[in-house]
């Protein structure tokens, strides 16, 4: 989902124990929605509509062995849309496109092809057509009986698919009720982190904070433990003036967080915010004792990076300085610390 990446673009942080335990909880297009289905089962990935971030190595023996039989049974629909859903997770979309075309000239009516072919169109940017052909998988499955969470995990899975294309679709297309209600949809019958996050972005995108910490908080009374919604709902909170909810919400994961250097860091940020200096002081104070003991144990590239952010919110920049070009040195391709270095030299 183009949208919920460039937010998170913005500078959105994206759980705050990332930097030191490599905790990356990357975010997926919904265009890639599809491979595999299973990854629903697994609510502790911000996103589970997940095809493939990139090209996918091991799809170009699998679209060889598929043609092989296209070839020797041109008119089997199955294998087209297996090849189309190949394509489209290679990243080729006009030929995935021109499977299912041609799946959908021998079975018109088959929701499989409304599905996949919606799919691919959203991702060439056809957003009407698509909408349209993911409507009509929609509907074909309502007819069945398959519209709720009481149907089949499958059924389930490419329902909440359809539904969350369909309301990113929608939000770019300006219809904002109607992608407000696919998204509360797809939570119903899919409750997992990724379709949470996604309805939240685009209420905050929409400028309806008190919406989206609500469905924040809905999310977490369901997944407690998804550090993204809860960091999102500290964003929230925070753009909200809401700091006594914003540091409860820190506070109770630093209870709980094995590395607390970014969370005294995030919680000295807020009472920064909230005027008392002296209590953000002795927070980035924690913060640096908590860095200081993991390094007695260990010194990485990461840890000295983590140490670096601490020494800048304290304001002693000589030495950010310095643990920066250690860490260069001990990681020269990480970007991350030559940026901040590259700042703070500028400066």
């Amino acid at each position: 989902m183009k949208w919920m990446l460039q937010s998170i673009n913005k500078g959105k942080r994206i759980g705050w124990q990332r930097s030191e335990r490599k905790c990356y909880l990357g975010i997926a297009c919904f265009r890639s929605l599809v491979f595999p289905l299973c990854f629903f089962s697994m609510a502790v990935l911000p996103l589970v509509f997940i095809e493939a971030a990139a090209s996918h190595p091991g799809v170009a023996p699998e679209i060889d062995e598929i043609t092989h039989k296209i070839e020797n049974n041109p008119n089997n629909v199955d294998f087209l849309i297996k090849r189309g859903e190949l394509y489209r997770s290679n990243k080729d979309h006009i030929k995935s496109l021109s499977d299912f075309e041609r799946a959908g000239q021998l079975e018109s009516g088959n929701p499989e092809i409304f599905f996949q072919r919606g799919l691919t169109l959203a991702a060439l940017g056809r957003d009407v057509d698509a909408e349209v052909d993911l409507g009509k998988f929609l509907e074909s499955e309502n007819l069945k009986g398959n519209g709720s969470n009481n149907s089949s995990g499958k059924n389930v899975s490419k329902n909440a698919i359809a539904l969350a294309e369909r309301a990113q679709i929608r939000a770019k297309m300006g219809k904002s009720e109607l992608a407000l209600a696919d998204f509360n949809s797809a939570t119903q019958i899919l409750p997992v982190v990724g379709v949470y996050q996604a309805r939240g972005d685009f209420l905050e995108s929409e400028g309806k904070l008190a919406e989206a910490a609500s469905g924040y908080r809905e999310g977490l009374a369901r997944l407690p433990h998804a550090i993204l919604l809860k960091e999102s709902l500290i964003r929230v909170e925070i753009a909200r003036n809401h700091f006594n909810q914003a540091l409860a919400l820190i506070d109770e994961e630093l209870v709980r967080a094995p590395i607390k250097t970014e969370g005294y860091l995030r919680r000295a940020e807020v009472l920064s915010a909230m005027g008392n200096a002296e209590a953000a002081g002795v927070a980035r104070e924690q913060a640096l004792a908590a860095v200081n003991q993991t390094m007695k144990k260990r010194v990485t590239a990461m840890h000295r990076f983590s140490r670096a952010k601490v020494y800048v919110a304290l304001g002693r920049l000589k030495e950010a300085k310095d643990d920066l070009r250690l860490a260069i040195k001990m990681a020269p391709n990480f970007t991350g610390t030559r940026d901040l270095l590259g700042k703070l030299e500028g400066n």
